[in-house]
C-alpha cells in the first residue's frame, strides 16, 4: 500500500470512531438547526424584496443574520447546498424540518421554482454587499425561456460565480411506477440522465467544489428499483448500454448498475444496494485530478478520489463506504478490502474488459467471465464473483453468436432460472429471423449455438 493510501486509510478510520462516538448525530443536529435559520433569512429576505430595495435599512439586521448562519454551515460542511423538492428542503443531504405555519420550504421552492430551479449552491462565504446583490438577482424577473440559464447569467454578470442554481428536483412517491422497471425502451433515457449529473458533478470537482451526492442518489436509486424489479432483458440493458459522450460516466454508470446485480444476488436490502450503488457510481472520481497519464494516473486515482469526496465534510455511514470504495475497487482479495469494494472490483474490471476504449484489449462478454474465473479467489472474492456469474449467465447480455442455422444473434437477457443458464433469449443480428415476435430467439425452446463470436 502506498504512503497516500495508508494515510487516507488511517482518516477514514478516524471518522469510523468518530462516527462510533455520535459525533455524526452532534453535527446533524448543528446543521439541522443553522440550516432552518438560513432557509428562514432567505425566504423573508426574498419575499421582503417585493417591497423595499435591497439598500433598504430594514435589510440591515436579517443580511447580517444570513451572513453569519451561511459563514457557520459553511464551516461546518464547506460548501453548502440548499436543496428543495416536493415540500422538503435538504442542506447537503440532511433534512431540515421547519414548521410550515411560519412559512419555509414551501416558499422557498416556489420562489426558485420561477427560475426552474430547485436549489442553491453556496461554494464560499458571502459578504454582506455580495448577499444584497444576491437578492436583487433572485428578485429580478425570470426570463421566460431556459429561465435557470438566466438566472445563472446574471449571478456570473454580478460578480457571484461563487453561487450557482440547480435544475429541479423530485422525488418518486412511494407505490408509483418506475416505467424502466419493465420497459426496456426506457432504460437508455434513465442512464443517460444519471451520466450526465455524474458528468456535472465531475465537472464540479474539477473546478475545485466540493461533491453533492443528492441528485445522484436519486438517479442511483431508480437504477436500484430497476434491478429489483426488471425483467431480464430490462436487466441486461442496464448493463449493457452505451449512456453517454462521456466515457467516465458511461463507464461508471455501468459499473453501479453490474455491483447492484451483484448486490441484489447478495440479497442485500434497498437501502444498502443504494449505498453500494453510490460508492460504485463514483468509484473513479478520482480520474477527475489525477495527475499524470497511463500507469500513473491508474495508482494515483484511488487516493486522489478518497480525497475529492472527503472535501465533503461531516462524517455518516454512507459517506464513508463511499470513500473506502474508491480505495479499495482495485485491491486483491489479499489486501483485505471492504465488501462494497471487492463488488465494485468485479464490476470494474467486467465492464472496463468488454466496453470499447483507446487503450487494451476488448474482449467478447463471454470470455471475459472466462478470464475472471482464472483468478477467483485471488483477484475476486470467490462467492461474489460466483453470484455474478449465476446472475449472467454462462453467455452474458452482449454476447455474440452464431447458431446451428447460421444465424448471427446478440444476447439481451440475463440468466433466466438455473435450467435456462446457458439458454438465453437474444436477437438476430442477420439471416431470418425465427418464433413468432420476428427478430428474438428463444434459445430456452430450441436452437444449437455453434460458436462465440468476437464483439
Amino acid at each position: 500500500m502506498t504512503i497516500e493510501a495508508h494515510d487516507d486509510q488511517q482518516v477514514l478510520g478516524q471518522a469510523l470512531a468518530a462516527a462510533r462516538a455520535g459525533e455524526d448525530r452532534a453535527l446533524a443536529q448543528r446543521v439541522r438547526d443553522a440550516g432552518e435559520q438560513a432557509v428562514r433569512l432567505l425566504t423573508g429576505l426574498w419575499r421582503l424584496m417585493r417591497s423595499h430595495s435591497a439598500d433598504n435599512h430594514a435589510f440591515d439586521v436579517p443580511v447580517r443574520d444570513f451572513a453569519l448562519v451561511l459563514a457557520r454551515l459553511i464551516d461546518l460542511l464547506g460548501p453548502i447546498h440548499i436543496v428543495c423538492v416536493e415540500g422538503q428542503t435538504y442542506v447537503n443531504d440532511i433534512r431540515i424540518r421547519l414548521d410550515e405555519r411560519i412559512g419555509g420550504a414551501a416558499d422557498l421552492e416556489e420562489e426558485l421554482g420561477k427560475h426552474q430551479s430547485g436549489g442553491l449552491h453556496f461554494d464560499e462565504v458571502l459578504s454582506e454587499t455580495q448577499i444584497r446583490e444576491l437578492l436583487r438577482v433572485l428578485a429580478g424577473k425570470p426570463t421566460e425561456r431556459m429561465a435557470r440559464n438566466g438566472l445563472g447569467a446574471r449571478l456570473h454578470d454580478a460578480s457571484l460565480p461563487m453561487v450557482r442554481a440547480s435544475g429541479l428536483y423530485r422525488l418518486r412517491l412511494s407505490g408509483e411506477v418506475n416505467h424502466a422497471q419493465d420497459d426496456v425502451r426506457d432504460v437508455p433515457t434513465l442512464l443517460h440522465r444519471a451520466a450526465t449529473q455524474l458528468a456535472d458533478a465531475l465537472d464540479q470537482l474539477r473546478a475545485g467544489r466540493a461533491l453533492n451526492p443528492l441528485p445522484v442518489r436519486r438517479l442511483v436509486n431508480d437504477i436500484v428499483d430497476a434491478t429489483l424489479s426488471a425483467t431480464p432483458e430490462v436487466q441486461a440493458a442496464l448493463i449493457g448500454t452505451p449512456v453517454h459522450p462521456s466515457a467516465q460516466a458511461g463507464h461508471a454508470v455501468r459499473v453501479c448498475a453490474l455491483a447492484v446485480l451483484i448486490g441484489r444476488e447478495l440479497g442485500l436490502s434497498r437501502g444498502p444496494l443504494s449505498d453500494l450503488g453510490v460508492g460504485a457510481i463514483f468509484h473513479d472520481v478520482g480520474y477527475a485530478v489525477a495527475e499524470g497519464a497511463g500507469e500513473s494516473a491508474m495508482a494515483r486515482h484511488p487516493s486522489a478520489g478518497a480525497r475529492l469526496l472527503l472535501r465533503q465534510r461531516g462524517f455518516h455511514a454512507a459517506k464513508v463506504k463511499r470513500l473506502l470504495v474508491t480505495l479499495d475497487h482495485h485491491r486483491s482479495m489479499y489486501s483485505g478490502p471492504t465488501l462494497h469494494g471487492r463488488i465494485v472490483c468485479i464490476a470494474d474490471d467486467y465492464d472496463t474488459m468488454t466496453r470499447p476504449r483507446l487503450t487494451g484489449a476488448r474482449f467478447n462478454p463471454f470470455e471475459a467471465l472466462e478470464r475472471m474465473q482464472a483468478v477467483a479467489g485471488e483477484r475476486y472474492d470467490a462467492v461474489l464473483f460466483q453470484l455474478f456469474v449465476n446472475r449472467l449467465g454462462r453467455y452474458p447480455p452482449g454476447t455474440v453468436l452464431r447458431l446451428g442455422d447460421e444465424q448471427t444473434v446478440v444476447v439481451t437477457s440475463v440468466a433466466r432460472s438455473e435450467e435456462t443458464f446457458a439458454r438465453p433469449i437474444c436477437r438476430v443480428l442477420q439471416g431470418e429471423a425465427r418464433g413468432d415476435d420476428g427478430g428474438t430467439v428463444d434459445l430456452a425452446e430450441g436452437g444449437e449455438i455453434r460458436e462465440v463470436l468476437p464483439p
